[in-house]
């Protein structure tokens, strides 16, 4: 696993940085409808790159992809972070990640930063948007301001006050010191954030999840958060993940996705495919497959 990545699309550059990347989610666990059956047909192309064979678990990547166009720098998603406290989460709890040793080796300062964007709200979305200064929770990136959509965040204003998140403070130290530092944009969901970049709803996963649209140079390419997770979803579109706010039109949102890019030369970069984290979708029969970017491996 390489830590960094990037691509040219005429004067912007993508670079990928990586929090972490490992085998993490039994399939059955992150995807509800798998069958053992269904998996087994699919093992031959998954193993090793996309399932451990040794612990039979799929393989993801948690990273951020740094956009640098015109002079402005943008992140796309702020993986999970580090100091946090997710006793519930323990591949986020605690952690120690040298994620700004390695955005500092492709040229980015925490200074440099002028927009994050937060594909959604998930807790490996935000991580980094706040870092830990003499017990406070201050934001990462001082300068930047940070883009949340209006119809996600007034989901999760209330969402955060259920049940199943009292034991997750991600909301009151990812969140809300963004808006309390008044460093927090609510936008709509097709925003443009400079030219050639841009937002596109897709919602399902989340109710205000996004895309973020690159175009320059001639070529494509579409950041897709976490509207998949693994390539295994481009075989088996239907199965939308454990962490769905709306399966059902998660899955009809990825259908659409799918058809859309399939045969197409634009580049889909996933929140969570294993390196290189991007590729093409084709055609397959009924379904989809995914064919990486070995080009920009490395």
């Amino acid at each position: 696993m390489t830590a960094m990545n990037q691509w040219i699309f005429g004067d912007i550059t993508i670079d990928r940085v990586v929090e972490f990347q490992d085998s993490v989610f039994p399939p059955a666990a992150m995807y509800p409808q798998a069958t053992e059956s269904a998996i087994n047909a699919h093992r031959s192309w998954l193993e090793p790159r996309l399932l451990d064979p040794a612990n039979g678990l799929l393989i993801f990547s948690f990273h951020t992809f740094v956009i640098r166009t015109r002079g402005r720098t943008i992140l796309v998603d702020t993986c999970g972070g580090n100091d946090k406290p997710r006793a519930g989460k323990p591949r986020y709890h605690q952690k120690r990640w040298p994620y700004l040793e390695r955005l500092a080796a492709v040229g980015v300062k925490r200074e440099d930063v002028d927009v994050v964007v937060c594909t959604h709200l998930h807790v490996d979305h935000v991580g980094w948007n706040t870092h830990l200064v003499e017990g406070c929770w201050l934001p990462t990136f001082p300068r930047a301001r940070y883009v949340f959509v209006r119809k996600e965040w007034e989901f999760w204003q209330e969402e955060y006050k259920t049940e199943r998140f009292t034991g997750d403070p991600y909301y009151e130290d990812s969140i809300v010191p963004i808006f309390e530092a008044r460093l927090a944009d609510l936008v709509e969901s097709d925003l443009r954030l400079a030219d050639g970049v841009w937002l596109e709803p897709s919602p399902g996963h989340t109710p205000g999840h996004v895309c973020v649209h690159v175009s320059g140079g001639g070529r494509d390419a579409v950041m897709s958060g976490d509207l998949m997770h693994h390539p295994l979803q481009c075989a088996e579109p239907d199965w939308s993940s454990c962490f769905c706010v709306d399966p059902a039109h998660s899955a009809r949102t990825r259908h659409s996705f799918l058809e859309r890019y399939a045969d197409t030369s634009t580049l889909v970069m996933p929140a969570h495919f294993p390196a290189p984290s991007a590729g093409r979708i084709l055609r397959d029969g009924t379904a989809f497959r995914f064919v990486f970017d070995e080009a920009g491996y490395g």
